[in-house]
């Protein structure tokens, strides 16, 4: 391997782990800070869609993006609790009541409306864009298998970014 192609390698590895560090930092220390909020990274938050109920917009697996927004309009997607869990759906309907809006929603694959009417205290934010399957990989690497590859994709990158094993330089030295 070429030097230049190792430093490449080397600076691409190390700037790669010091965004996972920093975004890391930052989600636990929102954790820490304000506990029944959910943490974001420069005012995104993101979600692991587990149902296909917003197919075919939204797949199992997907990760969506949102972020605060106080003009959700019949049409938008949403992120919002309900029951415990945060749902993804569609705006159908933007009720005012006493000054104050409130939403219904339905899932795009669902045949009725969510029967529980959304308060704007219950929004996460409004969808921003997502990144399809990336939720899939995030729920493997969190089982046991998934963290023993991921364990060992950081060993060998590290060893890789960081030996001289591919210098012919070296080698030559050594056999000398």
């Amino acid at each position: 391997m070429s030097k230049k192609v190792k430093k490449v390698v080397k600076i691409i590895f190390w700037v790669f782990l010091a965004l996972v560090a920093l975004y890391s930092i930052i989600i636990m220390a929102e954790k820490i800070i304000w506990k029944d909020k959910t943490p974001s990274f420069f005012g995104y938050k993101n979600f692991i869609v587990l149902t296909g109920s917003m197919e075919p917009t939204l797949s199992t697996g997907d990760v969506v993006f949102v972020k605060e927004d106080d003009n959700i309009e019949v049409g938008d997607i949403i992120a919002f609790h309900e029951d415990g869990a945060v749902v993804t759906h569609r705006v159908t309907e933007v009720i005012t009541k006493n000054n104050r809006k409130e939403y219904r929603t339905k899932g795009d694959a669902n045949n009725d409306e969510d029967i529980e009417i959304i308060e704007t205290d219950d929004i996460e934010g409004k969808f921003a864009f997502k990144i399809s399957k990336l939720g899939s990989i995030i729920l493997f690497f969190k089982t046991p298998a998934g963290i023993f590859i991921l364990l060992s994709i950081f060993l060998v990158g590290f060893f890789i970014a960081n030996t001289n094993l591919f210098d012919k330089k070296e080698k030559v030295k050594k056999k000398v």
